[in-house]
């Protein structure tokens, strides 16, 4: 096989350059030891230089200003990043410096001139904080003190039957949306099932239910316990989906002691459900419920960290969830709801996105002229298997012919 074979089309990030010449450099580190009255030193060997790249290349087209300005903000981004070498291949790599020359005589073209150095990896002990572990403790906060402020205020004994009526109805069309969310299952049917028949268990027992506030909070909070399992990597939404139906207001008349409570019963009823809800859902956003089968064929179960294909995704998902909490902390009239809600928010800061998890960017990629999805793949990534994945993002009428000039969304790695 020939170095032809093996050349690739260089990128950082994600953003292609043209290459004209690569150096690098390599060797160990040493300590010299020249001690006084003596003539011959001592070197000390102190471990492997890390490797330096330099590239020397161009941009080049009517519209090289589009790609220099990716290019700069490639090298700008913090932290290591994925270059695709034309000799070496693919490497970890942080960003050293990058040199551009522009000039009118050249015009059409930037000169650049890129150093990188390899980003290697922590070797030695550091602290990190268990955000999943964190947002678990502090859901369950949240949790209990949402079971216990509904108990205390959810109340249809003593009262005439229309209060029990109202709050069973209520309880039924939620227990209804829940049997029929409108959005996909996981693929553990067992989950699904069970899900379904809690759900639709909920809704006949409603009546009796709303005489026992305990009962019926705790069937309430086992149910929306179980949707992580039930709906996979749709379960943030149907939480979400679930938290937003209930924040619309009592409308009724409060004239009399027992519509007060009507109204009391529907009010506290839709606060467990949006606090359980925003609960769970914290933790969907750091931990997807999974199934996996037994050598013996039976089917558990399985926590596995929540991914991301993208950074801006992983900050829409924390955004969504972070409004959701604010909205809640302000309605709340509870203090001690209050301290709970903001504890968990701040967890949900720290853990979403993972700092574990490298995410790439969504940068804009413009083809110059109409190309087949697998070509502009190839152009990007030097992968072309990755079509799948710019098809999937820009939904384009055929893949086979992305227009030229067209913004496309693609996935700047690293």
């Amino acid at each position: 096989m020939t170095w032809r074979d093996n050349y690739r089309a260089a990128t950082f990030r994600g953003v292609p350059f043209f290459v004209e010449s690569a150096d690098s450099t390599h060797g160990r580190r040493q300590a010299v030891h020249e001690h006084a009255q003596r003539d011959v030193p001592y070197t000390e060997d102190l471990g492997r230089k890390a490797r330096e790249f330099s590239v020397s290349g161009y941009l080049i087209g009517l519209e090289y200003q589009t790609a220099r300005d990716d290019l700069i903000k490639a090298c700008e981004t913090a932290g290591p990043g994925v270059l695709v070498h034309p000799y070496r291949g693919e490497m970890t790599v942080v960003c050293r410096g990058l040199g551009l020359s522009e000039s009118t005589s050249d015009g059409g073209m930037c000169v650049v001139k890129l150093t990188f150095l390899e980003a290697g990896e922590a070797s030695y002990p550091s602290a990190k904080v268990d955000t999943v572990n964190a947002i678990s403790a502090k859901g369950n906060t949240v949790t209990d003190v949402a079971e216990k402020g509904f108990v205390s205020d959810f109340l249809t004994t003593g009262f005439p039957a229309h209060v029990a009526e109202a709050a069973a109805g209520n309880l039924s069309k939620l227990a209804e949306f829940m049997a029929a969310p409108g959005l996909a299952f996981s693929d553990d049917l067992q989950a699904a099932s069970d899900f379904y028949a809690q759900a639709k268990g909920i809704s006949s027992d409603a009546f009796d239910l709303v005489q026992k506030p305990f009962e019926m909070a705790n069937r309430l909070i086992g149910v929306f316990g179980s949707i992580r399992t039930a709906f996979g990597s749709n379960a943030f939404s149907m939480l979400t989906s679930l938290f937003d139906r209930s924040s619309t207001k009592y409308e009724g008349s409060t004239a009399t002691p027992s519509r007060r409570q009507q109204a009391l019963n529907q009010t506290s009823m839709n606060s467990l459900v949006r606090q359980v809800a925003v609960a769970e859902a914290a933790k969907a956003a750091v931990v997807t419920q999974t199934t996996a089968v037994t050598p013996g064929g039976i089917r558990q179960p399985e926590s596995q960290p929540t991914v991301y294909d993208s950074y801006p995704e992983a900050i829409k998902v924390r955004d969504d969830l972070v409004d959701r909490i604010d909205t809640e902390s302000e309605a709340t009239a509870s203090d001690e709801m209050y301290v709970a809600l903001t504890d968990l928010r701040t967890a949900v800061v720290q853990a979403v996105p993972s700092p574990e998890q490298d995410l790439a960017m969504i940068v804009t990629y413009i083809p110059r002229e109409t190309l087949p999805s697998l070509l502009v793949a190839y152009k990007i990534y030097g992968d072309a298997a990755r079509a799948v994945d710019i098809s999937k993002r820009n939904s384009p009428r055929h893949p086979g012919f992305l227009m030229g000039g067209q913004e496309l969304e693609v996935l700047a790695d690293g």
